[in-house]
């Protein structure tokens, strides 16, 4: 059983089921969810609140209206140390993703649970020991 975690995740997909599924998933494991349908729409909610307290963004990749890797390009403007979690169909197996996709956080879709919570966890949990806040 994965560890349970308390910090805030924002799920951007522009597919409801994964939204929903994504959400299910996290709030099982104890993670409050931020739900946007794609980039245009998390753009618009920092900056409606732009105190809003986000402690990773799981990204999709492919959006229709701005894709996830433009979408943390200016999330970083607004949000320099968020850490993202990216999404996809693409294959799991680096080399088979496109390029600019390598070496980045990477979970591919379908995921589990465990898997899901396991790499946020891995995320969160390396950032904290940098910042010198791990328990």
């Amino acid at each position: 059983m994965p560890e349970r975690g308390t910090e805030t995740i924002l799920v951007v997909d522009d597919e409801t089921a994964v939204l929903s599924l994504t959400r299910l998933m996290l709030t099982r494991y104890g993670y409050s969810v931020i739900e946007a349908g794609g980039g245009n729409e998390t753009l618009h909610l920092f900056e409606v609140w732009p105190d809003l307290q986000v402690d990773l963004a799981l990204i999709d990749i492919v959006m229709p209206d701005m894709n996830g890797l433009e979408l943390t390009e200016r999330l970083v403007a607004i949000r320099p140390d968020l850490p993202v979690l990216y999404i996809s169909a693409y294959s799991e197996n680096e080399a088979l993703r496109p390029v600019v996709t390598r070496g980045l956080p990477y979970l591919s879709k379908p995921f589990t649970s465990v898997k899901l919570i396991a790499r946020i966890r891995e995320i969160l949990d390396a950032r904290a020991k940098r910042s010198g806040t791990a328990d």
